[in-house]
């Protein structure tokens, strides 16, 4: 082809044709131009649907990681309505006088577990490492995505707040005591001659009080997390909506 435009080239000016040369060169340079112009625009085009294909796996990976985390979150809901149930059942027998031998019961009653609030989110934390997060073209699903990752960390940093200060409450000196009397309960036989039971029946006393607290705080951070669970699961759910909308539109 090269060749060919040549030897028309060739041919003007060996007669002596200068005017329609240039004409033609000029031509010829247009149609380069327009060749140029056009691979581009295919170059582009055939970009955008890798970048296209690229976004709609990772909003599918995003869409099933969401819904791992709605599996992770009711089962931390589930962990946790039990342990409040629980708590209120040792709190009810608390206020109601207990003997000494009830205090056994009660104790199999109040308990927690120390959890974190971990969400995977491996698909988001790699969208942000090669940056295909900042590219996404939905502004409203990307800021969406952000703010749902967003109130993961801070949920996360409530359930920290909640072991720390439920760690010193639930350690307390003021109610070993306690400890030493559930320990003499499991034993066969029962020995409490040596030591001192009379602040069971003491509201005000510091190893009443203290007991107190920790079952208080067990139902209220139990209640927390309930909540905080049942607020991000919605989270998820308005997420993987906005994604479905997104993933039907490039049907």
């Amino acid at each position: 082809m090269i060749k060919f435009f040549r030897q028309i080239r060739y041919d003007l000016m060996k007669q002596n044709k200068t005017s329609k040369y240039f004409k033609y060169a000029i031509g010829e340079i247009i149609l380069v131009m327009v060749g140029i112009l056009l691979a581009l625009g295919i170059n582009n085009w055939n970009q955008d649907r890798l970048y296209d294909k690229q976004e709609l796996n990772y909003l599918g990976n995003l869409k099933e990681e969401l819904a791992n985390n709605l599996d992770q979150l009711s089962a931390i809901d589930s962990v946790y309505s039990y342990f409040e149930k629980e708590n209120i059942k040792g709190m009810t027998l608390l206020k109601n006088s207990p003997s000494i031998y009830e205090f056994k019961t009660i104790d199999s009653l109040v308990s927690t577990m120390w959890m974190t609030f971990q969400v995977t989110s491996s698909t988001y934390n790699e969208m942000l490492n090669n940056g295909s997060f900042y590219t996404l073209k939905n502004k409203t699903l990307k800021n969406q995505i952000d703010e749902h990752y967003s109130l993961a960390k801070r949920f996360d940093t409530a359930f920290l707040e909640i072991n720390s200060n439920g760690q010193n409450i639930s350690y307390n000196k003021d109610i070993y005591p306690l400890e030493l009397l559930l320990d003499r309960l499991n034993e066969n036989p029962i020995n409490l001659s040596d030591i001192d039971t009379s602040w069971i029946h003491n509201p005000n006393s510091k190893i009443y009080t203290g007991y107190f607290r920790k079952v208080e705080f067990f139902i209220h951070s139990s209640q927390v997390r309930i909540r905080l669970t049942n607020n991000f699961a919605k989270s998820c759910k308005r997420l993987i909506d906005t994604i479905d909308k997104e993933l039907k539109h490039h049907d």
